[in-house]
């Protein structure tokens, strides 16, 4: 692959709308093209703050929706083994008129 001369426009940024020029410091050398639209490296320091709150919430959103996805499994007899993390069944209960745990032959 040809290395880019310094100098060269790679493409001109989405969102602010400005040129970026190979050789621009941060600008050009964090940039990044996505759905074929080229985003400046400026650009993405500017929404770093919002992506990161967002990461953070998609994280917790999911914890939840893992609790209560382990609460449906508990109602109908099953439960997660904390040292392995695989599904076990609930001794005494007849999940899905099954016998054996998942993974026993």
């Amino acid at each position: 692959m040809d290395k880019t001369d310094v100098g060269t426009l790679l493409g001109k940024c989405i969102v602010d709308g400005q040129p970026i020029f190979e050789g621009s410091g941060f600008r050009s050398r964090h940039s990044t093209i996505l759905n074929g639209k080229w985003i400046s490296g400026d650009t993405i320091l500017k929404v770093y703050p919002m992506c990161f709150q967002a990461f953070i919430d998609k994280e917790k959103e999911q914890d939840i929706e893992k609790g209560m996805l382990m609460d449906k499994l508990e109602k109908y007899g099953w439960q997660s083994d904390p040292e392995t993390g695989k599904l076990v069944k609930i001794t005494g209960t007849k999940a899905f008129n099954r016998t054996k745990t998942i993974g026993e032959k």
